[in-house]
């Protein structure tokens, strides 16, 4: 089961794209894929997207979905394109892309060492079945379905930093292929999930509003790791970064901005 069926202009959500917090709206991972792709399809040949950010402006129902994009010129080689998913004529996400005109360069003089830590994917061993979380008894949730999660670092739960290797286990479209791109914005909105800075039972949470990614290249293959770190001041606010990358190398950042959640 993919996690979007498409109708003519209409995405109409499974029940994989259900989010942790509430039984009737999506995880952010699913519409920030889906905004992914429709930037996309605005991109040439010769560009590459080199940021991209997501506004989560309300929760996202498990409705039907239509979407919108327009791509904007800033010069010859800058383009913006921004993207919109829309329940009932109103606007549930945003998405605003960086497009950069491709060029030829020589090979760097420097690169940055690998971390001791590697660019492989675990054995199937370290695969994590996430927990419920807020939602309760929801029979099928996409961070417990609609991923995989393998860790390296940290686990569901316990605060501190953490790293997990994530794929996605469906199609983003029902008969169509996904891109790399789409995998890697599905997988970067686990970075303040995976990284917490509260025990259970302290029952409280942060739940990210936003999601930006900035890329030094493009990913490539179905696996997309998160190193990732939250932050807060204890006002209600937070901060997660993570270093995205998959089997080739890094790829780029991710910051998601925070908001207090009383469980």
């Amino acid at each position: 089961m993919p996690l979007f069926v498409r109708d003519g202009d209409v995405y109409i959500p499974t029940e994989h794209t259900t989010g942790p917090w509430r039984s009737d709206a999506q995880h952010g991972g699913p519409p920030a894929a889906l905004l992914a792709r429709v930037a996309e399809a605005l991109v040439g040949e010769t560009e590459a997207v080199a940021r991209i950010s997501v506004e989560l402006v309300r929760p996202v129902p498990l409705e039907p979905l239509t979407t919108a994009g327009v791509r904007t010129t800033v010069s010859r080689r800058v383009t913006h394109v921004e993207s919109r998913l829309l329940h009932e004529g109103a606007t549930v996400a945003t998405c605003r892309a960086l497009v950069l005109t491709r060029g030829e360069l020589p090979e760097p003089a420097w690169t940055p060492e690998d971390p001791p830590r590697g660019w492989s994917v675990p054995a199937p061993e370290a695969r994590i079945d996430p927990p419920a979380w807020a939602s309760g008894e929801v029979p099928i949730t996409y961070h417990q379905h609609g991923v995989e999660h393998r860790m390296t670092r940290g686990t569901f739960g316990e605060p501190g930093p953490a790293t997990s290797w994530v794929r996605l286990n469906v199609p983003l479209i029902d008969g169509e292929e996904t891109s790399a791109l789409c995998r890697l914005m599905a997988a970067a909105d686990f970075g303040s999930g995976i990284s917490s800075v509260y025990a259970p039972g302290q029952r409280a949470g942060l739940i990210n509003a936003d999601l930006t990614v900035a890329l030094a290249r493009q990913p490539r293959g179905e696996w997309t790791v998160v190193h990732a770190q939250t932050t807060t001041g204890g006002d209600g606010i937070g901060l997660c970064v993570s270093e995205l990358g998959d089997e080739h190398g890094p790829v780029g950042i991710g910051t998601q901005s925070l908001l207090g959640l009383a469980l």
